[in-house]
């Protein structure tokens, strides 16, 4: 069956896009750590950027800067200089908590981004209220939220969860399932050795698997595109309002209809269901 093509519309990302003053302060810490590292990373405004580092050491680099514009509030230098002095870092054997201010109105007209070199055996979760994520490299699994930033996540050795408010999500080279969501903003998911949930209320969702496992898509405004795993069967059961269906060629076909085809792709295999109510469906 001929493959339908169609535009994507994927938000994209744009880490750390809220317009700043110079950089007014930052901090620095190593610590050392042994074994799988547990770590939790967090920051109201200013991002969050999580690579692989040396075995042994976590090595935390912090941008303090003063907000323009009308997030900004006076006494931000005053409060510059009292997280330099005070940290955010918390340490209990290989139990890492970075960014959780000891007094939550130091952070008020202040940015603060993270960036952090770790192992590659770590556990994450990192969250933002305001600013992107990048993860990269490490063993997971990983667990990324943002109210207001795109997500970036690659190279991760188990499950991945990921949720985005307003900005979209970008995964790749996962050996794990992943559980993705966008209230606003596109979602790709390639390279995925594991399951897949996706689900936008606005814009595209564009997958692909390299293990079979099941999929399970959801995009009320905006098209799904999905590359199965080369070879595998699988239970295909896809519906949308208002577009095209193209799925590949069927060893049996259960139903079929210009809005609903469910049906056997190469004597069936793990689950794949997608609900679009208007965009168009790709299945390859």
């Amino acid at each position: 069956m001929q493959i339908a093509l169609f535009v994507l519309p994927v938000t994209a990302l744009a880490f750390f896009a809220t317009p700043f003053a110079s950089a007014d302060g930052h901090f620095d810490r190593t610590l050392k750590v042994s074994g799988p590292v547990e770590l939790d990373v967090s920051t109201d405004s200013g991002g969050i950027v999580v690579t692989t580092g040396p075995a042994g050491l976590v090595q935390i680099h912090a941008i303090l800067r003063a907000r323009n514009g009308w997030l900004a509030t006076s006494g931000s230098e005053a409060r510059i200089r009292e997280i330099e002095r005070n940290p955010p870092v918390e340490q209990i054997g290989n139990r890492v908590r970075i960014g959780s201010l000891h007094d939550p109105l130091l952070s008020r007209g202040v940015s603060m981004r993270l960036e952090i070199q770790t192992p590659v055996d770590t556990r994450l979760r990192a969250a933002a209220d305001s600013g992107g994520i990048q993860v990269d490299g490490i063993r997971g699994p990983a667990e990324c939220k943002t109210d207001s930033g795109g997500i970036e996540v690659r190279r991760v050795g188990s499950d991945v969860r990921a949720s985005a408010d307003s900005g979209g999500i970008h995964i790749r080279d996962v050996n794990g399932a992943i559980v993705a969501q966008a209230d606003s903003g596109g979602i790709e998911a390639y390279d995925i050795a594991g399951s897949i949930e996706a689900r936008t209320d606005s814009g595209g969702i564009r997958l692909s698997q390299t293990k079979a496992a099941a999929i399970r898509a959801q995009a009320d405004s905006g098209g799904v595109q999905a590359t199965l795993a080369p070879g595998a069967g699988y239970d295909i059961d896809v519906h949308t309002d208002s577009g095209r269906i193209s799925v590949p060629e069927m060893t049996l076909r259960q139903e079929i209809s210009r809005h609903h085809i469910s049906g056997k792709v190469r004597g069936g295999g793990p689950a794949v269901t997608m609900r679009v109510d208007s965009g168009t469906v790709s299945i390859n």
